[in-house]
């Protein structure tokens, strides 16, 4: 994708995720996926039209081949999912939980980062309650 191209930040998922770390994910997920060269080009193809913008996931998830390539991947990940033991499964939900922790924490550094410094000479506090 060039660099000129519009890209879509974690606050265009929040419709769908509803959650800022889960947004960051998803968001992470379909870029992992439009990089990806396992072979799915439908599947490439919407992530990189939705990363770009061009369409919404809402909306991608209309369109036929894309819907049909991932109901193939769901569906896949699904008989996967049902062939784990139950320490497998726990491992995998613990694994998402602490990677979703890894997410807010992440967002945090990044506010605490942007967050205005006051200057030289700025004063620490409004002196507002001090007495005499």
């Amino acid at each position: 994708m060039a660099d000129e191209e519009r890209r879509i930040g974690d606050a265009d998922l929040m419709d769908i995720a509803r959650d800022e770390a889960r947004a960051r994910a998803l968001r992470k997920s379909l870029q992992r996926l439009a990089d990806s060269r396992s072979g799915n080009s439908a599947l490439q193809e919407m992530a990189r039209e939705v990363l770009s913008g061009r369409i919404g996931l809402r909306e991608a998830l209309r369109v036929g081949a894309y819907s049909d390539a991932l109901g193939e991947r769901i569906a896949e990940a699904r008989r996967e999912y049902e062939q784990q033991s139950p320490e497998e499964r726990e491992q995998q939900r613990t694994a998402a939980l602490g990677y979703l922790q890894a997410q807010r924490e992440e967002i945090e550094q990044e506010r605490r980062q942007q967050a205005p410094r006051p200057g030289p000479g700025a004063a620490r506090h409004s002196g507002r309650d001090w007495r005499l």
